[in-house]
């Protein structure tokens, strides 16, 4: 059996003569790739390299049993490869967003008639259960689906876990969104997990406060220290740039939104703020920005002017 021969390709050989061009194959990937099948085979090859130039080569592989099987090796290292190139492309892990919503109190704050300024109450609660609230919000929204929702032992600080997705369009980035909903007596607990989060003591790569400035009332909690780096953070609250702002950069946290007003902190802005993070990512501040005052100015039915007053100016 003769085990291969070479010689010098015309352009105008048959395609289908007996003698294969190498011309198609001159990326590197694929140079790399017929010589690992050819080794494979045990056949060998003798070709001329120069200095910049890879000359086309035909191989005539004899007997042609050998050549079918050849070309069958060939496509199937081929299929494996982009295969492996497609599982790559959907094996990129989701953007997490944490949010931390402490419910209206009543007692505090003019949250409405009713249910709606009742700390416990998650299904009246202006934050939560109301027409703009987290969960009522959510389970509507288009493009979103809840897949976890967890109530948390009576008497926790928490009552209830959430976690929703979002359906990526093409070219965006799946987001996984998990909202927190603290009792509204139990503010102080949800500021000092918040804070905690910011500094570092999270997997998540947003961290997002949406509820009652807290530090208006009170001096800032201590925080944990973390050996990993802080996090990006939003604050949805009254004149967050001025009560949350210099404490979220002594913890080493980049704030992604700030707000200068006083303001509504509901559903739509997170909305809109994930909407964009799918498209441009969590750091993007001016596109986020952008999308939080359109937003605003849409739900609220304000000029697009007015809402940029109510969040903070771009560094």
């Amino acid at each position: 059996m003769k085990i291969l021969k070479t010689k010098k390709l015309s352009p105008e050989k048959d395609r289908f003569s007996g003698d294969f061009p190498l011309s198609i194959f001159n990326s590197s990937f694929f140079k790399i790739l017929f010589q690992t099948i050819l080794n494979r085979e045990r056949t060998f090859i003798s070709s001329t390299f120069h200095s910049i130039n890879f000359h086309p080569v035909s191989i005539v592989i004899e007997p042609m049993q050998t050549r079918r099987s050849f070309f069958k090796r060939f496509f199937r290292w081929i299929g494996f490869s982009w295969f492996f190139v497609f599982i790559s492309l959907f094996s990129v892990e989701a953007v997490r967003i944490e949010v931390f919503v402490p419910l209206c109190d009543g007692t505090q704050l003019a949250c409405g008639k009713g249910k709606a300024g009742n700390v416990r109450s998650l299904e009246g609660n202006l934050y939560w259960g109301a027409a703009y609230g987290v969960e009522s919000f959510f389970k509507k929204a288009s493009g979103y689906k809840v897949v976890e929702r967890k109530d948390e032992p009576s008497g926790s600080s928490v009552l209830r876990r959430l976690r929703v997705e979002r359906t990526p369009g093409k070219g965006e980035q799946k987001v996984s969104i998990l909202f927190h909903a603290y009792a509204g007596d139990k503010i102080d607990d949800a500021l000092s997990d918040f804070l905690n989060a910011s500094a570092g003591n999270s997997e998540s790569d947003l961290i997002i406060w949406a509820g009652h400035d807290r530090l208006m009332d009170r001096l800032p909690p201590n925080w944990k220290r973390s050996s990993r780096s802080p996090k990006p953070t939003a604050v949805l609250a009254c004149e967050s740039e001025k009560y949350f702002g210099p404490v979220l950069r002594s913890i080493g946290s980049t704030s992604i939104v700030l707000t200068r007003t006083f303001m509504a902190p509901e559903a739509y802005l997170i909305q809109a703020l994930v909407d964009t993070s799918a498209k441009s990512g969590v750091k993007n501040k001016r596109a986020i920005r952008s999308a939080l005052v359109d937003s605003y100015a849409k739900y609220q039915r304000i000029s697009k002017r007015a809402a940029e007053t109510v969040f903070s100016k771009l560094d």
